[in-house]
């Protein structure tokens, strides 16, 4: 571990620590105290960072993830500079891609003792757990005209990206012995919650990407212990059989394939086809950052009726945004984090890094196939929170050697 020169540092760390937690947690509740730890939380990091610029260190692997993250980046700013409106959309650019980043950076760079990293989790965890369960009220209270439950936001499909990432968390947390009681506890919580919260929310595009996901996240433990795989195949018959025993969620799982009298799927389809036409007129570096809205109405097609903010995929919205240049940047970031993390998976068999793949793969990849997860705040600034902390669990154990008991333990 870096040891800081001021010993009050270790204090402010845990201050951070405490703020980025905080953040994370009441980001679907209150904006502005969202933001307020955000800002305590930057304000921490720039203090540490001016007392400790000589003595911090990002090991390589983080590192090759950021210059990833950092050649995206790099794509979208002609998109920005040949915009109608630059000044807007810099200002957007700034949001999207620097501001909810800064959790990552922050805990990449200063949070690097398992306690932490730990606590954080945990409360994160529970968190998103009652929101999942406050979806059944939903329900059950009929809050709703379409029947779906929302959690703390007013949309439903934020939370089904947010299940996609956690769901598959909670399960290898539950499986490796490498995690603390205080963790599995949560996690306990927090697969029943989920399992709630993907039928009450009722997102098709979530139950998809499940199964993709959650089996790649548990291959290896499934595979090793027979009883687990029983449990595993018993719930899921369960749910399988719940669903099939009801005639909504029969018809939900039939609409899948529907494009034509589903608006859902059909509008999406048509904004597609909005896409195409924005993209060929804009092939290179697109309408620009953050405004597709303004230049959707000259291209919308009449037949989509909902007169969609974007375009519910990640790849078609930032080709439209930033052209093939971004689009270009998008496919190499995404690209090297699912290569770089099965890469390093697949050698060392570890928790951490099957869950970087699986996280990047169900939200940006898959579930961005039918949102643009890219551009939900909430849902990315947990991606990067979770990946930041999976990143940080990964370093602590490289850095400790006398067993998973013992690593908690170590401090700055």
């Amino acid at each position: 571990m870096i040891d800081l020169p001021y010993p009050e540092d270790r204090k402010l760390v845990k201050y951070m620590a405490f703020f980025i937690g905080l953040m994370i947690c009441v980001l679907r509740i209150s904006t502005a105290a969202m933001q307020s730890a955000c800002g305590i939380a930057t304000l921490l990091g720039l203090i540490l960072w001016y007392k400790n610029k000589d003595s911090l260190a990002i090991s390589e692997e983080i590192q090759g993830y950021l210059k990833a993250y950092g050649v995206f980046l790099l794509s979208l700013l002609p998109s920005v500079i040949f915009s109608d409106n630059p000044a807007a959309s810099a200002k957007e650019f700034a949001n999207l891609w620097i501001w909810r980043f800064v959790v990552f950076v922050l805990i990449v760079a200063f949070i690097k003792q398992r306690e932490y990293l730990v606590n954080m989790l945990t409360g994160v965890l529970t968190v998103i757990s009652v929101e999942c369960l406050f979806t059944l009220v939903e329900v059950l209270k009929h809050t709703r005209l379409d029947g779906r439950g929302a959690g703390f936001d007013r949309l439903v499909l934020p939370l089904g990206g947010i299940m996609c990432m956690m769901l598959p968390v909670v399960l290898v947390i539950l499986m490796d012995s490498r995690f603390e009681k205080k963790l599995k506890k949560a996690a306990s919580f927090s697969t029943i919650s989920i399992l709630v919260g993907l039928l009450c929310n009722k997102s098709r595009g979530a139950w998809l990407t499940e199964l993709v996901v959650v089996p790649i996240a548990t291959f290896q433990y499934l595979k090793q212990n027979k009883k687990r795989l029983l449990a595993v195949v018993a719930v899921f018959l369960g749910i399988l059989g719940f669903m099939l025993s009801s005639p909504h969620y029969v018809q939900r799982i039939q609409s899948i394939t529907n494009t034509t009298t589903d608006r859902s799927n059909a509008d999406r389809i048509w904004s597609w086809k909005s896409a195409e036409k924005m993209i060929r007129d804009h092939p290179v570096t697109g309408v620009g950052v953050e405004r597709f809205q303004k230049h959707y109405q000259k291209y919308r097609f009449k037949q989509e009726k909902q007169n969609l903010g974007h375009t519910h995929n990640n790849f078609i919205h930032i080709a439209t945004e930033s052209g093939i240049t971004g689009l270009a940047g998008l496919i190499c970031f995404q690209g090297f984090w699912l290569y770089t993390s099965f890469r390093n998976y697949r050698k060392n068999k570890n928790p951490y890094d099957i869950l970087i793949f699986t996280t990047c793969l169900g939200y940006i990849c898959i579930f961005g196939q039918i949102d643009y997860t890219l551009g939900i705040s909430d849902g990315m600034r947990i991606m990067w929170f979770l990946l930041a902390v999976l990143l940080q669990l990964k370093e602590t154990e490289k850095l400790c050697q006398s067993g998973p008991a013992e690593i908690k333990q170590h401090i700055f």
